[in-house]
């Protein structure tokens, strides 16, 4: 994947010494299989700082791999790409699989051998970051993870096997690449009539109240219609994501469902770019639109009510105060 895309359904984290001889060949396996991974293309890394590319790759990701080799903890950024993946599994979805390449689980975990070398190390020049480092390889040290033995290849195609499991799992709602079978590789037809997943990055906000209309089950229904890989962000149990939201659009622009594509509203006055080869685009927009009014008559019907209630109260206090005073 190009390190500009603006969505993967996978991050991999992994130190140099790993990109030729493990990390290229799962890149590969997970292409294939059709899902889209962010790996680092960057051979040689300047500064201190993880740039904003490798930000935005795990801030657009639904999951990291990470995989853990001798020399891991010696890069800084490494490091915090790590921190910065378990900041992004919090309060979310996100899942991660750490995979333990000619390393010990414990190394990790307690920070013994090289990485507790790697540690002492950076304290000269990063003291205010090694403890939340140390955090990091502690709390991931307690995640499952895959240790590199065996036949490499099987290993890769058991770790794929894992992740679209894993992937299913967490985004139900997400369909997930087709695997093509033996019989219908030779077919044209089978590949022309599956829709190819789309890499724009696309996100469903949603409440868990929909006013009775079954809103977030109609949006994404037409979403998984044409294959479109989504994130749902549910605002009613994330603040961060009611919030993240209000950002995106203005607090006055919120309304629920919304589909928001590359960072726009599907149905703001902006135009948006993007699912270009969803058919029922122009659909989708119509059927939010047309939840977006009904909600808001609902509102108004609400309001209307309310204030009614409120003028026969008062009516009604100042017929009393009449008939006793």
């Amino acid at each position: 994947m190009d390190q500009n895309a603006s969505f993967c359904h996978v991050f991999l984290s992994f130190r140099g010494e790993t990109r030729n001889k493990f990390t290229c060949f799962l890149y590969e396996a997970l292409k294939a299989e059709g899902f889209t991974a962010f790996m680092d293309r960057t051979a040689i890394r300047v500064g201190d700082e993880v740039d904003s590319t490798i930000k935005e790759g795990i801030r657009n990701s639904m999951s990291a791999i990470i995989i853990f080799s001798q020399n891991y903890a010696y890069s800084t950024w490494c490091l915090d790409e790590l921190v910065l993946i378990l900041e992004r599994k919090k309060n979310s979805r996100y899942f991660i699989i750490p995979i333990f390449y000619e390393v010990e689980i414990r190394d990790i975990k307690h920070q013994l051998g090289n990485y507790g070398l790697a540690l002492e190390k950076h304290r000269a020049r990063h003291n205010d970051k090694v403890d939340k480092w140390k955090e990091a390889l502690a709390e991931v040290g307690n995640i499952l993870g895959q240790h590199v033995e065996g036949l490499q290849s099987t290993f890769i195609q058991n770790i794929v096997k894992l992740f679209r499991e894993k992937l299913a799992a967490k985004f139900p709602e997400c369909r997930l690449p087709t695997l093509e079978g033996p019989s219908s590789q030779g077919s044209s037809s089978s590949s022309m009539l599956r829709p190819k997943p789309s890499n724009d990055k696309v996100i469903l906000y949603t409440i868990s109240v929909n006013n009775g209309l079954g809103a977030n089950g109609l949006v994404k229904k037409l979403l998984m219609s044409g294959n479109v890989v989504f994130e749902e962000r549910n605002c009613s149990t994330e603040s961060e994501y009611m919030r993240e939201l209000e950002e995106l659009v203005g607090n006055d622009r919120v309304r629920f469902p919304m589909v928001i594509v590359n960072g726009k509203d599907l149905c703001g006055e902006e135009e948006v770019e993007g699912l270009d080869d969803f058919e029922n685009k122009q659909k989708l927009i119509s059927v939010l639109n047309h939840l977006y009014v009904s909600a808001k008559t609902i509102e108004n019907l609400r309001d209307m009510f309310s204030r009614s209630l409120t003028f026969q109260s008062s009516i009604q206090d100042q017929w009393i105060n009449r008939r006793y005073s």
